[in-house]
């Protein structure tokens, strides 16, 4: 039986209908991976501050392959990047990041970072979208990370000792 104009109009329909809830609920859910990876690292602070002695190995990771990004978060290597070099596209800021070494396990890292941006970087006021839509960082996103490239843990994550 053939499908008439009429179902393939409502199939359509609902087609965008599932792919703008898919989109809804990645970016939902990187804001709460990105949450979560911010909470397990103040927990870790607050437990190698009460326990120096005892503090795990992974605590703070060795540097293996000696790429900038890669024990970093995504929203601070968004940061140091754009810091660095300018306004970029998503898709320019997602492969620089991968290049210097940043871990992921998004099926497309791309949709990670612009989540990211559009979520939590954006809310705080860290960056701005352009009219080319390139990002680039607001005043808010330039003191972060100035303050943040202060941070001991900053330096462990980039291995800048």
């Amino acid at each position: 039986m053939p499908v008439t104009n009429d179902v393939k109009v409502h199939l359509e329909a609902t087609r965008q209908f599932f792919e703008s809830e898919k989109l809804d609920a990645q970016k939902q859910a990187a804001f709460w991976q990105t949450r979560i990876k911010e909470l397990n690292n103040s927990i870790q602070t607050i437990v190698r501050t009460l326990n120096p002695d005892t503090a795990s190995f992974q605590s703070t990771p060795l540097r293996s392959s000696g790429l900038k990004y890669e024990f970093m978060s995504v929203r601070w290597a968004i940061l140091d990047h754009l810091h660095d070099s300018g306004p970029k596209t998503t898709a320019e800021i997602a492969e620089a990041l991968k290049a210097a070494g940043i871990r992921s396990k998004a099926t497309n890292f791309v949709n990670n970072v612009s989540s990211v941006l559009t979520t939590t970087m954006k809310m705080h006021d860290e960056v701005q979208q352009l009219p080319d839509s390139r990002w680039e960082l607001t005043e808010n996103g330039i003191n972060a990370i100035e303050h943040i490239r202060n941070t001991p843990k900053f330096r462990r994550s980039c291995g800048s000792y």
